[in-house]
């Protein structure tokens, strides 16, 4: 079977020959570990991610040689055709540097000291208070201006470069993590309870804006869009809350998912063993959780036993404790055990719970696959 078939197969409960083995967020990955996968300097990876379609394939085929994972992801949502021409990367002086080609201006590229290429700080100011702040702010894409602009040209080349491999043309965001956007992460938790109709109404607009970029994604061709659902577990927000303002709205972009023909995997960074039921209700293809941490349990088996035969659940193996830090024994101990209870379930993929780390060394990736094709063969 070619990646794609197999993928797919194990997304609709078919036979495969063996489980799929991949990381679901290798975008991230790619650019984490972006010098060892291409043996370029690490700040070139800002060039990659805003490079134009054929050196952006060139460059993401040297990092599929050297970590084969059956499903790729590619950086959706690049920079518009008009930026890339007048923006270089160069070294001047020994050092970095983004230049703007019409205005002169030259920019310092910082690598963040997390080991991730793009640092990201959170946002508490609450922007929207009324009705009124959320239709101005939160508007749906103009999907034929974006792709006529250039911002689908990389996930366009992938699709065609990659025929064989299974393609996730994208990734949104789920309503609930999405309205941290616009309000802050804690005025959010507060508005649950003291303005949940607010809160509704800014759920509605976030899912209209997701669904255009849904469409969007789907319009490169490819076989999945990712929905994130970050925000919407155990150890942030209630079932009750998960049920209102979360569910429906997965529900929804679910369905414009599969309307468009592609596949839905929803992701949750966060416990979930209080709410698998309305997890499943969402009618998601394939389900990637967290790994057991902060005090919640995410145990494949069980997860497996509850709703496996609605869902294709996605192994969550520990990315720091087994697969970074973790001995070889202790890694193919981990996948034997995980594959043993996918093998329970209607489908099944080999996979690490969240991003690989930046600091797992190619070696560890290398073999995690091997391990994952050995282990995960299906009579």
């Amino acid at each position: 079977m070619t990646n794609k078939e197999r993928v797919h197969a194990a997304l609709e409960g078919r036979p495969v020959d063996r489980f799929p083995v991949t990381v679901l967020y290798g975008l991230y990955y790619h650019m984490d570990r972006f010098a060892e996968l291409t043996d370029l300097p690490q700040w070139r990876v800002h060039e990659w991610v805003s490079s134009g379609p054929e050196r952006h394939v060139e460059l993401l085929r040297i990092m599929q040689e050297r970590a084969p994972f059956e499903t790729i992801m590619p950086v959706h949502g690049g920079a518009s055709r008009s930026w890339r021409e007048r923006h270089e990367f160069v070294e001047r002086d020994g050092r970095p540097y983004r230049h703007d080609l019409a205005t002169g201006e030259w920019f310092p590229i910082h690598l963040d000291p997390s080991g991730h290429p793009f640092g990201q700080t959170a946002d508490e100011t609450r922007h929207v208070v009324t009705r009124e702040d959320v239709d101005r702010r939160v508007q749906p894409e103009d999907i034929d201006a974006v792709i006529a602009d250039g911002r689908n040209d990389n996930v366009d080349a992938i699709v065609r470069a990659f025929p064989d491999d299974f393609i996730i043309s994208g990734g949104v965001v789920g309503t609930v993590f999405n309205c941290t956007y616009h309000v802050g992460l804690t005025n959010f938790l507060a508005l649950l309870v003291e303005e949940p109709e607010f809160i509704d109404y800014l759920c509605e607009k976030t899912l209209a804006q997701e669904i255009s970029r849904i469409r969007r994604f789907a319009r490169a061709g490819g076989d999945a869009v990712f929905i994130d659902d970050s925000l919407a577990s155990s150890d942030m927000i209630s079932p009750t809350h998960y049920e209102r303002h979360s569910v429906p709205y997965v529900r929804a972009m679910v369905d414009e998912i599969h309307r468009l023909g592609h596949k839905a995997f929803l992701a949750h960074w966060g416990g979930i063993s209080d709410r698998l039921d309305q997890v499943a209700s969402t009618g998601a293809d394939g389900l990637l959780m967290e790994c057991s941490m902060k005090g919640y349990v995410n145990d494949v088996a069980t997860v497996i036993e509850r709703i496996g035969d609605r869902m294709t659940v996605c192994a969550n193996i520990d990315p720091v404790g087994i697969l970074q830090d973790g001995t070889d024994e202790e890694l193919e101990a981990e996948v034997r055990r995980q594959v043993a209870a996918g093998r329970r379930g209607r489908g099944f993929i080999i996979t690490i719970a969240s991003p690989i780390t930046p600091r797992t060394p190619l070696r560890r990736v290398q073999r995690f696959l091997e391990l994952g094709r050995r282990i995960g063969v299906c009579e």
